[in-house]
């Protein structure tokens, strides 16, 4: 090594020289040594052979492999400074911090909803008002000083575009069985003074092909690379909200999602946790505070499993879909203390979060499970109640808190994270004979769902 031949160097010409005063050649060799202890070479070597006085090596010799010495003792305290205790106090002196992902110009990602934008008539005409997000946002769309909502839709058998879900009207199945219940999430949401906004992925699709319509496509990219960045589409959203929204927003964000969307919003909300463990951003209100899971589906169509989860770098480890969902929304309440009520609908949605006993007791200790599979029998439908579930967790946003059979404050989207975190290890099941989601009766009726636990 370089040291080692510059100390053999002096050494010999310490040797050569007849004129040089020991003493001097001793404090010479401290001061060459002490310069850069941390990159002192190993033990020195003779290459001279020169006569040790009595009582062993000579002073010179001595001093060298003190000083050596010393450096490896220096060398071995960086190392476990660098190794254990900066790790332990959250820096890694190795690893950059993540880089965001944020592709402006993709037509998929988040959408800001305006002031005009209105309900699905009945002749199924609407007023679109949505914007592209930006960091140049004027506050009619994205107002900094208030709360945000954001949905997630799910499954979308249509082609790109094709306004449905992502508009957040009531859907067909719903007006079907209740007649007159037509209602605009967002005109609500926003004149209780939130920004409501949508996290579009039906657009994610190939000329004619719509990738939000293949149940196995949707999770694969949640949670892989998709479309060769390198990157998930939740590792994009969560990249794309922290741009959008800054170092400086302060407000509580609430993510929603139905059905397919509740692993895409699940996911999202866990690499913007990464990413905030990370150093990405320093802005912990922007992991949402609040997740509301309306049926939650996680398919077992085209179960082929990545190795890891793109992005974040995890390992999979034979986990299926859902054990990946239910680690995640552990991850977050423990973690980040995120209030999650998760409401199920459609008995295919809820069968693989109860059929694994001890993987359903472990999810039930990080969020509250709402059992509203009376639905499908008052519907006659399993399909029509997934619809219906999603209406009746965005309606229960805007209306009157619900109470159980003790008349304490039941779960619904009109609880406080706080009170939703109190219930957290519940499960509560819907009873209702009748399932009234007229607006104007929810309202006024405090009630309605029957809930018991």
């Amino acid at each position: 090594m370089k040291k080692r031949d510059d100390i053999e160097e002096l050494e010999d010409e310490i040797i050569d020289d007849e004129i040089l005063d020991e003493e001097e050649v001793i404090d010479d060799e401290v001061e060459e040594l002490d310069d850069e202890p941390v990159k002192a070479a190993p033990k020195r070597q003779n290459k001279a052979k020169k006569p040790a006085k009595k009582g062993g090596m000579n002073k010179k010799t001595k001093i060298a492999i003190i000083s050596s010495s010393a450096a490896v003792g220096v060398i071995a305290i960086a190392l476990v400074a660098i190794f254990v205790v900066l790790p332990l106090m959250g820096i890694n002196l190795f690893n950059k911090k993540p880089q965001l992902y944020y592709d402006a110009e993709a037509s998929y990602g988040l959408y800001f909803y305006g002031a005009n934008h209105n309900k699905l008539a009945a002749d199924d005409s609407t007023t679109v008002d949505m914007k592209r997000a930006s960091t140049s946002l004027s506050t009619s769309y994205f107002d900094p000083s208030k709360p945000t909502v954001i949905w997630f839709h799910g499954w979308e058998n249509d082609a790109p575009g094709s306004p449905n879900d992502r508009y957040l009207m009531a859907g067909n199945d719903t007006r079907t069985e209740f007649p007159g219940y037509d209602c605009s999430y967002v005109a609500e949401l926003r004149e209780l003074g939130y920004n409501v906004a949508t996290f579009q992925f039906q657009n994610v699709n190939d000329g004619d092909k719509n990738y939000a319509k293949d149940l196995g496509l949707i999770f694969k990219f949640a949670v892989e690379n998709f479309n060769d960045t390198g990157y998930s589409l939740a590792y994009m959203f969560a990249s794309e909200l922290i741009t959008v929204f800054g170092e400086d927003y302060a407000k509580d964000i609430t993510f929603v999602g139905h059905s397919c969307g509740g692993f895409v919003c699940t996911s999202t909300n866990y690499v913007l946790q990464y990413l905030y463990n990370n150093g990405a951003t320093k802005n912990s209100h922007l992991i949402a505070s609040r997740m509301m899971l309306a049926d939650p589906y996680v398919n077992t169509l085209g179960d082929t499993m990545p190795t890891t989860i793109y992005g974040v770098g995890e390992a999979v480890d034979g986990r299926t879909k859902c054990d990946i969902v239910q680690d995640m929304i552990c991850s977050l309440h423990e973690n980040s203390n995120v209030a999650i009520d998760v409401y199920f609908g459609m008995s295919g949605a809820s069968r693989q979060f109860v059929k694994d006993a001890d993987k359903l007791a472990k999810v039930q200790q990080h969020c509250v499970l709402v059992d509203m599979t009376t639905l499908k029998k008052n519907l006659k439908n399993s399909f029509r109640a997934h619809v219906v579930t999603r209406d009746w967790v965005l309606a229960s946003m805007i209306n009157n808190k619900l109470k159980d059979q003790n008349n304490n404050v039941a779960p619904s989207g009109a609880c406080t994270n706080e009170e939703i975190l109190s219930m957290v290890g519940n499960i509560y099941e819907q009873q209702a004979k009748t399932f009234d989601l007229s607006i104007d009766s929810m309202k006024k009726v405090s009630d309605t769902s029957g809930f018991k636990w």
